[in-house]
């Protein structure tokens, strides 16, 4: 009876600042992995940027970092 309300999205993530975000409607710009852990970055239609790091053996540790163009071109210079 309630089963598509308790379904979870699995796209639907909240980022480090508290914001929450489906990434399926983000376009994937970079994409790595290996046996350990996941580091993807995507990007919005607002012109913001979600980092997502994913570790596969502790998905609680799992981190989505938001950034903006202005932060993405100072990491650039790093």
């Amino acid at each position: 009876m309630y089963a598509s309300a308790m379904t979870a999205n699995t796209d639907i993530i909240t980022t480090t600042c508290g914001r929450e975000l489906d990434l399926s409607r983000t376009e994937l710009v970079i994409e790595r992995s290996n046996s350990l852990f996941s580091y993807n970055i995507h990007k919005m239609d607002t012109g913001e940027y979600v980092i997502a790091e994913k570790f596969y053996a502790n998905p609680f540790n799992n981190r989505y970092i938001l950034l903006n163009d202005e932060q993405i071109e100072m990491l650039k210079h790093l």
